[in-house]
């Protein structure tokens, strides 16, 4: 998997900043989990936990309703939606 952090893309003149694309570190820190945490109830490394929650990598979808169901939270409140769009 790749980050898309920061990844521009110009398309039909129109230039789309994507920003973090996970709030996994947020809600961790909300919900008072760590990381460790997180990797131990998912049988994943901390440094994989650890990269998602710096978006240097992301989670499958499948992981990702796993971490949602843990932190009691939705699918969505984990994704950033907030993307930018300049034309």
């Amino acid at each position: 998997m790749f980050s898309i952090n920061k990844y521009l893309c110009v398309k039909f003149n129109i230039l789309i900043i994507m920003e973090d694309i996970n709030r996994l570190k947020l809600v961790l820190v909300e919900k008072k989990r760590t990381g460790k945490w997180l990797a131990e109830q998912l049988g994943k490394n901390p440094s994989t936990v650890s990269k998602w929650c710096s978006n240097v990598a992301q989670p499958d979808l499948a992981t990702l309703v796993k971490v949602a169901t843990l932190l009691e939270v939705s699918v969505q409140d984990l994704v950033n939606q907030q993307n930018k769009i300049m034309l």
